[in-house]
Order: C-alpha cells, then structure tokens, then sequence
C-alpha cells in the first residue's frame, strides 16, 4: 500500500480515529481522478493507465454525498488523491474538486488532501496549489539514476529521472513539506549505500520503501525468487548508515516499528488488538473514477478476480457504502480476510504489531485473503522491528541476540 507519509489532520481536543471508536469510522478514502499515467513502470499494478477519462463532477458531488451520509466519517481522514497520476488531471479540475468537498461543514477540520505522484509533473502553479490547499505530498523516486531508470520508464521507453528530479527540486524549492516513496526491487536491493547517499545528496528525510509485489495488473515481481536475506542486508545497512549519521532520515517502517517496540497498544482497538485499517471494513474506501467503490487494500480496486466474483463491492451513483454489506463478493472477501487473520494470530509472534498486515499481498501471493505469511509483511514488518529492537537491546547491553527471520524456503524445508 502506497500512500503519503505524513500524519492525518487533527480536531481540537482528544482526536477519535477508526482505531479507538467503538463503531465503524474512516480513516483513507482514495478518490481516483482519472486511471491515465504519463509514464509506464513495469511493476505498476494498476491496470489500464492509458485510459483519460476522469471523474465527473457530478459523480464526484455523489460520491461525497455519500460519504458524509453514511456516518463513517466521524473522525478526520485522509483523501488520497491516487490509482493513476493524479497531476495528469488540470489544476482546474482541482479546483472545483476541491470546492465540491469543502461544502460540507465538517471538510474543514476533518479532510486532509493528499496525492501520490511520480512528480514529472510538478510546476510551480501546482507548488502553490499544494501550499494554498495544504496538500501532503509523496513522491516516487526510487534512487540514483540508474536505479530510478531501470523500472520507471516514459511511454516512450526512456528514462523518467530527470524530469522526477525536476519536479523534487521545484517542489523543494517552493518549501513544500514532501516524502519519498522508493520500490526496492532487482536493480536496487543490494544497494543501500547508493541509495542512502543519494537521500542524503538531494535533501530527503522522510522515506517509504515499498518491495517490489506481485500485486495486480504486475503479475511477477524481479524479486520473486530473491530470499529474505538480501532485503535484511539491504535494510541492515540502510539502517546502519543512518544510525552512524543520527538518524537524520526518517524511514517508516523503522520509526514504525520503533513505536510499536516503545509505544505498546498506541496503535490498538480498545479491545487490546492492533488496528489494521486496511482489514477493517470501511476503514479504508476506495472510489474510481466512476463510481465504484471497494474497501480494504486499495490495490484491490477494479482488479479482477475469479475467485471473489468482484473486488467492486458496489456504485455509489445508485446505493450507498452499506449496500456493501448485502453484496456476496463483499462477504467473501470479508470472510476471507478473518480467517487469515485469525490464522496469523495464532501462529506469528508479530500479528500485534501488524493485525494482519495487507490483505491484497495475501491474495497476490498466496492466492487467497485466508492465509498467513507474505514476503511483504517479512520484509516490511518483522525485518525492521528486528533491527530496531536488536540495536534497542544493544543500547541496552543486552546480549542475547534477535533470531534472524527464517527465509520462506527455510520454512518450508523445516
């Protein structure tokens, strides 16, 4: 799950969030503008990204209509603009985009904007755009040239670097608070140093990485026959570098991992389970462009499936959220994600640090919402808290060591 990087808006006073209500609650609605990209990476898992139709006003008013009607908005949320290059779509339509949503009373303190782009095109105009709507802002970069060049490529098959970098340096030299969102994937993961120094060159502090997935219309990944000891080192030494320097990068999957380790239950359900947004159905609604709507992980939506019947659990031109509900693919799915989640607390030491981890990992790679262990959640969730709590341990003088996480083909050996 690809997202921005920074924290939602806040109300005066204690905050409610989807995680501490009692009730169903929003926490990420994903608007998709238009499917159209301008560029073509080779591991995006949105499929048709050559289409230009965008969402029409009216479908727009409809879908926030129904939104604000269904009560499921009763904390501040995220609206990421995304499933597509949402800069592809004109200021303009912004504009009024923005206006429709803000008609509502409660927009103001609960809707935070936010877009994901692959930055080519980043103007000034949109710069003040940004600052003007207080717009968060991830970017996708995955590193040097070389690196940044071998999967994210134009329509053309050239290199999109240098107009990436032409858009992180127009948006740096507005002052725009941003973020970094880097694929590790074959070109990559045996160079940390490469990429922290680049990091460092250009002035990014905050970091996502997200490992190359099987996942949608990216149906293999160049890492799928790569164990988990090559993304250990990769994260060992990133961490290592950035630990040596004080910790001058931000990177969300340790700082993540961290406050699990330091901040037991601040990410927990007043039941005591830890909250996975992307589990909870309706924490996370997902809108296309023309109407259609899914829940859980976002990567699901207009994805096909044989399996489920549908990963569009309904249109919110002609019912509403609830219908969801009564639809068969939204209770097979739902099913499905409860079992898995069940199995994995049973069975992981990390389930109360990540509930479950993504639903749509689970699907892509094991075929099926109703199983355990993915290489997303080893690499993403219990490699980084490894590291973090062994060097916390360290600080410490603690000597017994953290077990390395055995790779998939160990376990299935054992």
């Amino acid at each position: 799950m690809t997202t921005t990087l920074n924290a939602p808006a806040t109300l005066p006073g204690p905050r409610l969030t989807p995680r501490n209500s009692e009730r169903l609650a929003m926490g990420l609605l994903v608007i998709q503008p238009s499917p159209f990209c301008n560029i073509n990476c080779d591991y995006c898992y949105l499929p048709n990204r050559t289409d230009t139709r965008r969402m029409d006003f009216a479908v727009l008013e409809k879908v926030m209509e129904k939104v604000w009607n269904s009560g499921l908005a009763n904390a501040p949320f995220s609206l990421l603009w995304h499933a597509g290059e949402p800069l592809a779509v004109p200021m303009n339509w912004y504009e009024k985009a923005f206006e429709i949503i803000a008609r509502h009373p409660k927009a103001h303190h609960y809707v935070q904007h936010s877009v994901q782009t692959n930055g080519t095109l980043v103007t000034d105009a949109w710069c003040d755009f940004f600052k003007k709507h207080e717009v968060e802002v991830g970017i996708s970069i995955d590193g040097p040239r070389e690196i940044h060049d071998h999967h994210r490529k134009t329509r053309k098959g050239e290199g999109s670097f240098d107009k990436a970098m032409r858009g992180l340096e127009c948006i740096k030299r507005n002052e725009v608070p941003f973020g970094v969102v880097t694929v590790i994937s074959d070109i990559s993961v045996d160079r940390p140093d490469e990429i922290y120094d680049f990091y460092r060159e250009h002035g990014i502090t905050g970091i996502g990485f997200n490992i190359e997935e099987i996942e949608g219309a990216n149906k293999s990944s160049s890492l799928e026959q790569t164990g988990s000891d090559r993304i250990r080192a990769f994260f060992e030494r990133f961490f290592e570098r950035n630990k040596a320097d004080g910790f001058p990068l931000n990177v969300r999957e340790f700082d993540i991992a961290r406050r699990n380790i330091l901040e037991p239950g601040w990410s927990s359900r007043p039941g005591g389970d830890y909250y996975n947004m992307e589990a909870d159905p309706f924490g996370m609604i997902n809108v296309d462009c023309f109407g259609n709507f899914s829940s859980f992980s976002p990567e699901l939506l207009g994805q096909p499936t044989e399996k489920y019947g549908s990963f569009n659990f309904g249109s919110l031109l002609a019912g509403t959220l609830f219908d969801a509900t009564q639809n068969a693919s939204f209770q097979h799915v739902l099913a499905d994600i409860e079992a898995g989640n069940k199995k994995c607390a049973e069975t992981c030491q990390f389930y109360q640090y990540c509930g479950g981890s993504s639903p749509s990992n689970k699907y892509y790679e094991n075929g099926t919402f109703d199983s355990t262990e993915t290489r997303q959640c080893i690499s993403t969730v219990q490699i980084p808290m490894q590291i973090v709590l062994a060097d916390l341990e360290d600080g410490l003088g603690i000597t017994a060591s953290v077990p390395p996480v055995p790779t998939l083909e160990e376990r299935m050996r054992a």
